[in-house]
């Protein structure tokens, strides 16, 4: 009996009411008539790309896994580099049960993989850090060897050369279809952010996002075409899904203004950085609130004083005041923070200590909003989960499922386990 073949494809920030441009396509309609689906997944908190992605791959919360931010907590620095290597990562994931078993892996632009020792064929999310250094020799920095660069990836470094997403997702299809071409890998896992890209900037729903949308039935039947020419096809699992949805923010909060109005945090001449006691790490719509000395009762007490009287003002842009071992309890968050915030949903953080307190979100078009993630995972939009190919049933539709059931699915689907995967195997999907 074949090996079966899984291809992951994640469309950052697609949710299931995009689903409505893509169900009379040729290459999503086979997936929506003949495959089975979950309409809406619940995402992690907070529900950022870096996590989710994580989570997708792992079957476990940010708190076990330890990605729970898209970057560090670094006091002062408002310019962290994001989690871009696959280090901290501190469970099993996808690739290594994989590779273990002796199967196969390639891994196009898939968050936190930077540098992993168990993903044969990588060019992971990550870019050429500053003035003077190159995208080759940041991919290599990054796992991508000199094989895989000569052979595939150099051809393809102009379209690759562009933190913008409606840039770069040509050239990471491009060469998703090439390693699928040349390698016939086991296990592909693909990150393609168009649609994050335009909601953003644009907000939630317009014509600008639906043209990202309509973007994804092309670059998917390129998948297909490119299992076909590589005789894979028929032993090829294809699952279409994604890590978060957006809202739409209306105002920005510089959420450290509020801790320097109170002491907390000191500053300098022309507002530089010089101490802190307490600080919020931004994570979009929610903050995660440090302490310099957790142990120190006093100022615990002092800084869940000021966050519940913030949010009690009712316009201070919080509408939830999580301890950590709430956030633990309820989203299987935690860290080496205290607290967690959540917005009042139209309101993003922002770790900036300057003033003004609150900015109006720039629209950068008339008729556009902005919009983000971050929040609870059970507001706005949600993901979603297609699923084709010989291990999935047909015609099954599940209303809900949580991200942390994706990986134990896809690892029983390639005959593995993850034996510490707090998720469960959707079982209901597959034969």
């Amino acid at each position: 009996m074949k090996q079966n073949r899984l291809v992951i494809v994640s469309y950052d920030a697609m949710v299931y009411e995009d689903l409505d441009l893509l169900t009379d396509k040729p290459c999503f309609g086979k997936l929506w008539k003949e495959g089975s689906r979950v309409n809406r997944m619940q995402s992690i908190y907070p529900s950022l790309t870096y996590p989710a992605h994580t989570s997708i791959l792992t079957g476990v919360n940010p708190g076990k896994h330890g990605i729970v931010n898209n970057e560090p907590s670094i006091p002062g620095n408002l310019k962290c580099d994001w989690y871009w290597f696959h280090d901290p990562v501190m469970v099993e994931d996808l690739h290594d049960v994989a590779k273990k078993a002796g199967l196969s892996t390639a891994s196009v632009f898939w968050p936190v993989t930077g540098a992993h020792k168990n993903i044969d064929y990588l060019v992971a999310e990550y870019w050429a850090q500053g003035k003077g250094d190159t995208l080759e020799a940041a991919y290599k920095r990054a796992g991508t060897s000199d094989e895989l660069f000569d052979r595939l990836v150099r051809p393809l470094i102009p379209k690759l050369d562009s933190w913008e997403s409606p840039v770069t997702d040509e050239g990471k299809i491009l060469l998703a279809c090439d390693m699928i071409k040349t390698y016939q890998p086991h296990l592909l896992t693909l990150h393609l952010g168009q649609i994050d890209y335009y909601r953003h900037r644009y907000g939630v729903y317009n014509d600008k996002v639906a043209n990202g949308v309509i973007q994804s039935e092309r670059y998917l039947q390129m998948l297909f075409d490119a299992c076909a020419e590589a005789g894979v096809l028929e032993e090829t699992n294809f699952v279409v899904l994604s890590d978060h949805g957006q809202i739409n923010y209306s105002r920005k909060m510089n959420f450290n203004a509020l801790f320097r109005s109170e002491g907390l945090i000191t500053t300098g001449k022309d507002d530089t950085f010089i101490d802190w006691s307490a600080w919020a790490k931004s994570a979009n719509y929610c903050a995660q609130i440090h302490l310099k000395d957790p142990s120190d009762k006093q100022l615990y007490k002092k800084v869940f004083s000021l966050l519940k009287q913030w949010q009690n003002a009712g316009d201070m842009g919080i509408g939830e005041v999580y301890t950590a071992e709430q956030a633990r309890e309820r989203f299987g968050l935690y860290g080496d923070f205290s607290f967690v915030v959540e917005s009042d949903e139209t309101t993003l953080f922002f770790s900036d200590w300057k003033e003004p307190l609150f900015s109006d979100a720039e629209k950068l078009l008339p008729g556009y909003q902005r919009a983000s993630h971050g929040h609870d995972p059970d507001v706005g939009p949600q993901p979603v989960f297609l699923a084709y190919g010989p291990a999935f049933r047909s015609g099954v539709i599940l209303k809900t499922g949580r991200l942390i059931d994706e990986a134990p699915t896809f690892a029983r689907i390639l005959g593995l386990e993850l034996p510490e995967a707090q998720g469960s195997v959707m079982t209901q999907l597959l034969r």
